[in-house]
């Protein structure tokens, strides 16, 4: 390699870098002045898995699934246990048709939760496009979530009263900033919106901003670990709490993978 093309190189990740940090700075700024006076204000735990897996390598159909382990003061306390399966389905394109089941497990964690555990069933769809580029990939996905929430009028019951049913639409943008091979910088924003509300609830459920870093773990760049910082203020909570916002403070790490079953 030449020494004039070497210094372009390195003159094309330094601007890479100062981007992502420019922009990391920026979103740091707006969301610490969003809702600075929300409560309660937790810091979380989320430590996850995430696989699309192709049933065999280069074919469109494939499965995927995801779990989460959440929990509060980062890893003292229980929150939430997330587990989501489907089916995964890649266009030419390299977009991805998605669908199946989920599931969350839900544990008091602050004064605006629920008073009691309760379980929340989904069936989802997600069409993600995917942009990929010289210097990073560009996501945009787009998911819809039917949801069984369970819920009762005494705490101290052993059933549950009624499923409220919600329906969630949900929409992330997420951009990658390629450092070297085995290294990237991530950004992302995700909005949620309830479709169907009652009143007091609000259409806008909640936000997560996230900045995070991904390291490459194999060759084939099948394997990543990713992890980074993500604010995520809420808007609604128990019906029976007045000040429904909380503000998550959430330290992220995950395996992402698109290993083929086959």
């Amino acid at each position: 390699m030449s020494g004039k093309n070497y210094t372009s190189m390195n003159s094309d990740i330094l601007a890479r870098k100062k981007t992502f940090c420019i922009l990391l700075l920026a979103w740091m700024t707006i969301s610490c002045r969003l809702y600075a006076q929300s409560t309660p204000v937790n810091f979380t735990g989320w430590y996850g898995y995430e696989g699309f897996h192709p049933f065999q390598e280069g074919k469109a159909w494939g499965l995927f699934g995801e779990a989460i382990i959440k929990r509060q003061d980062i890893i003292l306390e229980e929150a939430q246990l997330f587990l989501r399966v489907g089916i995964n389905y890649t266009l030419k394109s390299e977009n991805r048709i998605t669908g199946g089941l989920a599931f969350q497990h839900n544990t008091p964690y602050d004064e605006v939760s629920l008073p009691y555990n309760w379980p929340d069933y989904r069936i989802w769809e997600q069409y993600m496009i995917r942009k990929p580029k010289p210097k990073g990939m560009w996501v945009h996905r787009f998911r819809m979530e039917q949801r069984w929430l369970g819920r009762k009028d005494d705490p101290d019951e052993k059933g549950f009263d009624e499923y409220k049913f919600e329906n969630t639409l949900r929409y992330m943008i997420r951009k990658t900033f390629i450092f070297n091979e085995k290294v990237y910088g991530i950004l992302f924003d995700e909005i949620h919106l309830r479709t169907l509300t009652v009143e007091p609830e609000k259409i806008l459920d909640q936000n997560r901003m996230y900045a995070g870093i991904g390291f490459n773990l194999d060759k084939n760049k099948w394997w990543r670990l990713e992890t980074g910082y993500m604010y995520q203020p809420t808007f609604n909570a128990s019906p029976d709490v007045d000040g429904k916002q909380r503000v998550n403070h959430a330290f992220r790490i995950s395996i992402s993978t698109d290993m083929p079953l086959n």
